[in-house]
């Protein structure tokens, strides 16, 4: 036995060496990045001991390794001036918990992520609308003759579009109305002016007679100067030509009151026509309208005075700035849009009703801490990001966001500034987390307090209770 003994000796010594080493071995960092099995990262029941394919989906299989139930608080080894976990706003008890995973910067690189960072940035709110030219109703004339019936002798506006001058002849009229007219506002005219010469004891009053008179011979649309020709032919008439109504004609030209076209004409030459029949319908281009269309979702933020520019297709690098001038009271229902009008001015024609415009404007929020939109995954009725710690640690983390504003979220929670967020990729990042088991998520979860729905509520005011919207297809990661 005694011989044996320094051999017991040796293999007890190799022993106790062998359990050293495991020990060390167990507790080396490398140890924990061994893989456990092959998963889908669509279909996570898959599990197999070998890569391969899904045989699902036919998805190349990703390794599980023994990180994923590493530390929950990976963030104090993070990448220098990354802030730590204890600097977080810490979750609602309602929130759903998460934990922090890692994924091999190689996989990372595989699946082609892009990160961002969260700052203050200047956040305005774009709104867009299709829009068209059309004429300004409020330069439309319409041309009759108001005091009798009549004939259409000749026609000068002969045509749809003619442009016509302030004063120019649209049509000389024949009226059987026209003669006795006449003649009644001669011989006021005449008695008017002798009256002034024998200056009675009240002359006021025979002005407000005359002017009676002058406003009754004013119903055939007469101008001033048809008006002034008239009573110079008056004061020149002999007394037995004012008794015949020798030389007065039995017809006058009808003027146009504006420079501008003709938008509508309903006469042709010779035709009759009634007292008061649209003879002509004039239109003024100096000024255009432009009617935009504003979808629902942007009809809040629409209001009368607000800045806007319009720009043209056809007039392609001119822009022209204006203000809205008039919001439509209701929706146009077939179409669900909100009509907004925006007044420009038309000098030399150039706006031509029946043109396509676009109309836009935008509302200024000033300097808030954001997050791009990209970085955002909607869970029904949470948003989750996913920080990015350095080295493959990431952390999906809940947060609380405004409504959104172009590209970006204005962050009210859950983010710091300076943090960097996944920006490309989210959802297999979003897969991959599922598959570590790092993210729950219940269909029958309640929405945290002060939780906001997109397209809902100004970006500082959350949403009525009870607000519910689903983005994506149920089922899929990240939905």
């Amino acid at each position: 036995m005694n011989r044996f003994r320094p051999l017991l000796v040796l293999l007890l010594a190799f022993g106790a060496w062998g359990r050293l080493e495991a020990g060390s071995t167990a507790a080396d960092p490398k140890d924990k990045q061994r893989i456990l099995y092959y998963t889908c990262t669509m279909h996570p029941s898959v599990r197999s001991p070998s890569p391969g394919k899904c045989p699902i989906c036919g998805m190349d299989l990703v390794p599980v390794r023994a990180s994923g139930s590493l530390p929950e608080k990976p963030a104090e080894t993070t990448t220098p001036g990354a802030p730590s976990r204890t600097e977080q706003i810490p979750p609602a008890p309602s929130i759903p918990s998460t934990s922090p995973f890692f994924v091999p910067p190689e996989r990372l690189q595989a699946i082609g992520i892009r990160t961002g960072v969260v700052e203050r940035r200047h956040l305005v709110r774009e709104l867009r609308a299709p829009a068209i030219v059309a004429v300004d109703e409020s330069k439309e004339v319409d041309i009759n003759v108001k005091a009798g019936d009549g004939y259409v002798v000749k026609l000068y506006a002969d045509y749809l579009w003619k442009e016509v001058r302030k004063g120019e002849k649209l049509a000389t009229i024949l009226s059987e109305n026209w003669v006795q007219a006449q003649m009644d506002y001669i011989r006021a005219y005449r008695a008017w002016r002798r009256s002034l010469l024998v200056q009675k004891a009240n002359p006021i009053l025979l002005d407000q007679q005359f002017e009676h008179i002058r406003n009754r011979i004013r119903v055939w649309d007469l101008t001033d100067a048809q008006i002034r020709e008239l009573e110079s032919y008056a004061w020149s008439m002999s007394t037995n030509d004012v008794r015949t109504g020798k030389g007065l004609r039995g017809t006058f030209d009808l003027l146009s009151p504006i420079s501008g076209h003709v938008h509508e004409k309903n006469v042709v030459e010779g035709m009759r026509f009634s007292a008061g029949q649209t003879l002509f319908r004039l239109i003024n281009l100096s000024r255009v309208w432009v009617l935009a269309q504003f979808p629902e979702d942007q009809a809040p933020f629409i209001s009368e005075g607000q800045p806007c520019e319009v720009t043209l297709p056809a007039l392609p690098g001119e822009r022209f700035p204006s203000r809205i001038d008039f919001v439509q009271p209701h929706f146009t229902e077939t179409v669900r849009r909100l009509q907004a009008r925006v007044i420009l001015s038309n000098p030399g024609h150039k706006l031509r009703p029946g043109m396509y415009a676009d109309v836009a404007a935008r509302l200024d929020y000033g300097v808030q801490l954001a997050v791009r939109s990209d970085a955002v995954i909607p869970t029904g009725r949470r948003f989750v990001v996913f920080v990015d710690h350095g080295g493959g640690h990431l952390e999906p983390r809940f947060v609380r966001l405004g409504e959104k504003l172009d590209d970006d979220y204005p962050v009210l929670a859950g983010l710091e500034e300076g943090e960097r967020v996944v920006t490309g990729a989210n959802f297999l990042i979003d897969a991959e987390s599922r598959v570590q088991g790092a993210l729950q998520i219940w269909s029958g979860e309640q929405p945290s307090e002060g939780g906001v729905v997109p397209g809902k509520a100004v970006p500082s005011s959350p949403p009525p209770a009870g607000h519910n919207h689903h983005h994506g297809m149920p089922g899929m990661p990240g939905m």
